[in-house]
């Protein structure tokens, strides 16, 4: 693992999927700082992307006026991906599980299951507006 040249990035973009290539980019090149592993530095990419994919989608309601904010952070033995949205939030207990019977054939409703599975924690604050993905390093 080498050592990030900086604390932390910060990106601030409307909520519109034009700007996901920026924030990709972004998280890769952070992620590489992080990890010496292609698939961490995978791993963080494709979690950064599922965040902020549902902020704008499902937390910002693709309202252009709002905005979508990421932090990545390096901090001792973690990297920290935040992600906020203008959103109202939602309630994560209210979250169907994507692997019960009746959601088997669902459209959507995976993206909270794979962070969850994928990230070595995952803390939600300000009713669901804001969103950490932790990998440990």
């Amino acid at each position: 693992m080498s050592t990030p040249t900086s604390p932390g990035q910060r990106i601030e973009i409307a909520s519109k999927f034009e700007e996901l290539e920026m924030v990709v980019d972004a998280a890769e090149a952070f992620y590489k700082q992080c990890f010496d592993q292609e698939d961490r530095i995978f791993t963080g990419v494709l979690l950064a992307s599922e965040v902020v994919t549902n902020a704008i989608e499902h937390g910002n309601q693709n309202d252009e006026s709002k905005r979508v904010i990421i932090e990545f952070r390096s901090l001792p033995g973690r990297s920290e991906c935040w992600v906020e949205d203008e959103g109202n939030g939602f309630d994560r207990e209210a979250i169907a599980d994507p692997l019960a019977s009746e959601n088997l054939l669902e459209d959507g409703g995976r993206g909270i299951f794979l962070i969850e599975r994928m990230a070595d924690e995952v803390i939600y604050e300000n009713g669901g507006r804001r969103v950490g993905i932790i990998l440990k390093t």
